[in-house]
């Protein structure tokens, strides 16, 4: 009796053991353990460790009340890599973004799920953010207002003196009341003087 008992513990404690293993798997279906989940979410912040100090973990995107600068990069962009290279050396544009901006950066060669406070499906992965603003050649820099509404979209890299004056001219809250279009003209013609 003695040896039923002993037998039957030690199935008790192999079970409970095992059992704690598994709390670290999200799903005993899938082997991803939490941690890896949690590495899988933050890999893309190597490819903007640069300007880690200027960008916010795309994760949780929110406003902080001022308007949003978004960039959209991929691995290889060698314009991306300028773009990175501008803000970084840059102090002037650097502190201007720190200081006027909820910036991030959001590599598009990775797959991510971003919450983001402005957008009604509140979840999105990186290819479905990339889409829901049409993204094609990277980079492309979005501007937001703080509400999410959509100011400027531009494709490409600008060279310093550009970045900086659209930096300036789109940090300006009375933009909210006009649409893209209008914006863009009025970007075109403030850049041109």
């Amino acid at each position: 009796m003695k040896k039923f008992h002993l037998l039957i513990l030690t199935v008790l404690i192999s079970f409970f053991v095992g059992c704690n293993k598994e709390e670290e798997l999200v799903s005993s279906g899938t082997q991803n353990s939490t941690s890896h989940i949690q590495a899988m979410q933050n890999i893309d912040k190597n490819s903007y460790a640069e300007v880690a100090d200027v960008f916010l973990d795309t994760q949780e995107i929110t406003t902080n009340d001022k308007p949003y600068f978004l960039v959209f990069a991929a691995n290889g962009c060698i314009f991306c890599d300028k773009l990175k290279t501008l803000i970084k050396e840059e102090a002037e544009i650097k502190n201007y973004i720190q200081t006027n901006y909820t910036p991030y950066y959001i590599n598009l060669s990775y797959s991510k799920e971003h919450k983001i406070d402005f957008m009604p499906e509140k979840s999105l992965s990186t290819a479905e953010l990339g889409a829901y603003f049409n993204i094609k050649p990277t980079p492309t820099m979005v501007f937001l207002s703080p509400k999410g509404k959509i100011l400027y979209v531009y494709p490409g890299f600008m060279p310093k003196e550009k970045f900086l004056a659209t930096l300036k001219f789109l940090n300006d809250k009375t933009l909210e009341n006009l649409n893209e279009k209008e914006i863009a003209t009025k970007i075109q013609t403030a850049l041109a003087s």
